[in-house]
């Protein structure tokens, strides 16, 4: 009795490559949600030199969208269910309460912050219902790392600030008293024998924070395929800005003990810099060994898997 072949089911499912106007009618509201939130959000970065690192996060983005462009998922499949609608439901009235709130009152961190929130929940809304959630998690990375320009609402900025400016302090007091030079800390003034040096908010090391904060995220990406070693390069990075930047507000106080206060405006700038370079360095030094670490476990794991694999020979 002959066997008629069997005929595959056709996948009912629309896939998500398009080209040509298929592909710009989906891009198209991207672009218009992405360049309204950093049109929106460059004013913040021109008027607060905490945030000037902004217009770098958006070459980033870039970079990162096209750097996983040619490794999207071509056979995902649209997913316009109540799922992807819930999310531009729950991105509208944030949208609504930071525009309204920026037009009554003023461009705050906390406006901003809501807008920015209210825009990446219609980011994942159009990427899944045009794409899919494939598509999504592809470039969920890329998204996500763009809102390290977002400012900080105050309720936590002020207490982050306050802290790192009373250890910074703290620290520098008493290190100053063990070289043999009298310090007390007065909240966040150093009262040296002969002048008070002061620790605002650029020498807190929030600055240093944020740009090695970017650093450390945008290299465990590129260079580690471990979620523990990229948390470990980021603690490195909170780490070595905190203690870098008491090393520089240590050299300012010495710098004004020894020469005074005037001595303070040739060096502070200088010194700034010179610490935020030595702290980059020092990370991508730290992500360089990390990632060989990673080869090296990799290596170590297949060699294991493929001598327990081997066939052995009888005795």
């Amino acid at each position: 009795m002959p066997v008629e072949p069997s005929v595959a089911e056709p996948d009912t499912r629309r896939p998500s490559s398009r080209s040509g106007v298929g592909l710009l009618a989906g891009v198209l509201p991207l672009a218009v949600f992405v360049g309204w939130w950093v049109y929106s959000l460059q004013f913040h970065w021109r008027d607060q030199e905490e945030y000037r690192f902004g217009y770098l996060v958006v070459v980033l983005l870039g970079f990162l969208v096209w750097d996983r462009w040619d490794g999207r998922p071509r056979d995902d499949a649209p997913d316009p269910t109540w799922r992807s609608w819930t999310w531009l439901a729950l991105g509208f009235p944030l949208v609504l309460l930071g525009e309204l709130y920026r037009h009554a009152l003023a461009r705050t961190p906390a406006s901003a912050t809501a807008l920015s929130l209210g825009t990446l929940c219609f980011l994942r809304s159009v990427i899944v219902q045009q794409w899919g959630p494939r598509t999504w998690r592809h470039f969920r990375f890329p998204i996500l790392f763009a809102m390290i320009a977002v400012p900080i609402p105050g309720i936590v900025w002020n207490p982050v600030v306050l802290g790192l400016k009373g250890l910074v302090t703290f620290v520098n007091v008493e290190v100053l008293s063990l070289v043999g030079i009298p310090a007390q800390q007065q909240g966040s003034v150093i009262q040296l024998p002969n002048c008070r040096v002061g620790v605002d908010e650029a020498c807190s090391g929030i600055r240093s924070l944020q740009s090695s904060l970017m650093m450390a995220i945008l290299l465990g990406d590129q260079v580690l395929r471990r979620p523990v070693l990229r948390a470990m390069l980021v603690a490195v990075a909170v780490g070595w800005a905190v203690v870098g930047n008491i090393g520089r507000s240590f050299y300012l106080s010495l710098t004004a003990h020894r020469h005074g206060t005037d001595a303070l405006e040739r060096v502070h700038d200088t010194a700034g810099w010179s610490v935020l370079v030595v702290t980059l360095v020092g990370l991508a030094g730290m992500a360089w060994v990390l990632s060989r670490w990673e080869s090296a476990l990799a290596r170590l794991r297949a060699r294991r898997t493929s001598e327990a694999n081997a066939p052995r020979s009888p005795a």
